[in-house]
């Protein structure tokens, strides 16, 4: 089954673990492993299912929380991946600054 864009997935829980954030969101009730990553060589996302009309377009990646806080960034849409891996120094980095705060992460088409 192929996804269109947009799309919103449910973060259980992000935890720091040395370098990265490692996580778990929910998402038509399949759990995936969310892996968030500052950039290594340059800005990515890759998710574990197909998404419809997107091939190496940059695509706006949104994680926020219900008190109002979040942070974007578009970032290009590299691949599939057995879990949802992000390379994004301005979500890495905010999501550092606000641990514990967000529950949801939401893919949409630039």
């Amino acid at each position: 089954m192929e996804l269109k864009i947009p799309f919103k997935l449910r973060v259980k829980f992000l935890n720091l673990n040395d370098d990265h954030f490692e996580g778990k969101a929910t998402f038509h009730e399949n759990e995936y492993k969310v892996n968030i990553h500052a950039e290594v060589d340059k800005k990515k996302i890759k998710v574990p299912f197909p998404v419809m009309g997107v091939t190496d377009e940059e695509i706006l990646v949104r994680i926020s929380g219900p008190s109002g806080v979040y942070v974007q960034d578009y970032i290009p849409l590299s691949g599939k991946s057995e879990w949802i891996e992000i390379e994004s120094d301005a979500i890495f980095y905010e999501v550092a600054n606000n641990q514990g705060k967000f529950d949801t992460i939401e893919i949409f088409v630039k």
